[in-house]
């Protein structure tokens, strides 16, 4: 048995909406290794290059179309799905939107920093407050009363 190409199983991911069909751009190796490697929490991608990689300027060309914001927020998530999980699991994105546990899942490690040591942090003192006990002391000695 030959195989078919990969173009006929796997195919680009096509966001329908309103009789219009919007083709998602295939993930090039560079931006999935990116994408890998913040999901193993080794590098951090803003949500900006997420939406570049996902969507190319299929996102643009769908708000100058005036595709409602939500529409576009579903396929970028449809998109990433479709990545990481597959065809299957990007259609129930799709079709039923994406839980808030899900999404919070993919975006920690997306999006999150790497984590450095704890020696990193600062260790200089913060500055004194300014209330030492000399003002104290003088305002102890003024009286606002009547004096007796």
């Amino acid at each position: 048995m030959a195989l078919r190409p990969y173009e006929d199983v796997i195919g680009p991911l096509v966001i329908p909406y309103r009789g219009k069909e919007y083709t998602l751009p295939q993930v090039s190796l560079e931006d999935g290794l990116r994408m890998r490697s913040a999901a193993a929490n080794n590098t951090s991608l803003s949500l900006g290059e997420l939406m570049r990689i996902i969507m190319g300027d299929v996102a643009q060309q769908m708000l100058d179309e005036d595709v409602p914001p939500a529409v576009v927020d579903r396929a970028l998530w449809t998109g990433v799905t479709d990545f990481q999980q597959g065809r299957e699991a990007a259609e129930m994105v799709w079709e039923n939107g994406l839980p808030k546990a899900v999404m919070e899942e993919i975006l920690q490690p997306l999006l999150q920093a790497p984590t450095t040591p704890a020696a990193a942090a600062p260790t200089t003192k913060p500055p004194a407050s300014g209330t030492g006990t000399r003002n104290q002391k003088k305002k102890a000695r003024r009286s606002r009363g009547k004096r007796s």
